[in-house]
């Protein structure tokens, strides 16, 4: 799967997300407990498909999205710097190995990304489901 298509898979399941949320404000605590049960194994699902590669990428994938913030500037530059010298080197096979680390970059970002989502999902309907039990208690209460 290509970057473009990382990004597109990543916003779909994003606005998934949304729907789901919008979806279990509006269910009993029951089918929330269900929503939350098929969430957990849509995840187990999609983490063992990806679980060889996320272990591979997860250490170096944490410090550079911890790095990238402290020195994207600095990044930047330095690629058109090297864009620069390379258009003047006409080092093609140099710009290839520099095109396919920094896809390999975006990929790894573009799974953590992923992994970030699958959590977020579980927060949220855990929230919600928690909501709904209080104001299930708070009515029984009057």
């Amino acid at each position: 799967m290509n970057i473009s298509e990382q990004v597109d898979a990543l916003q779909a399941r994003v606005a998934e997300l949304k729907s789901s949320a919008d979806q279990a404000r509006h269910e009993t605590s029951e089918q929330v407990k269900a929503r939350i049960s098929q969430t957990k194994a849509d995840i187990a699902a999609r983490q063992s498909a990806a679980k060889e590669k996320a272990g591979q990428a997860a250490d170096r994938t944490q410090s550079q999205w911890k790095s990238m913030q402290a020195d994207a500037a600095a990044k930047m530059q330095d690629l058109h710097d090297r864009i620069g010298r390379q258009r003047e080197q006409h080092d093609v096979k140099r710009a290839e190995r520099e095109a396919e680390d920094a896809e390999a970059d975006a990929a790894d970002a573009l799974d953590y990304a992923s992994w970030a989502v699958d959590q977020a999902e579980l927060v949220v309907l855990d929230a919600i489901d928690a909501r709904t039990w209080a104001d299930a208690r708070a009515a029984a209460a009057q």
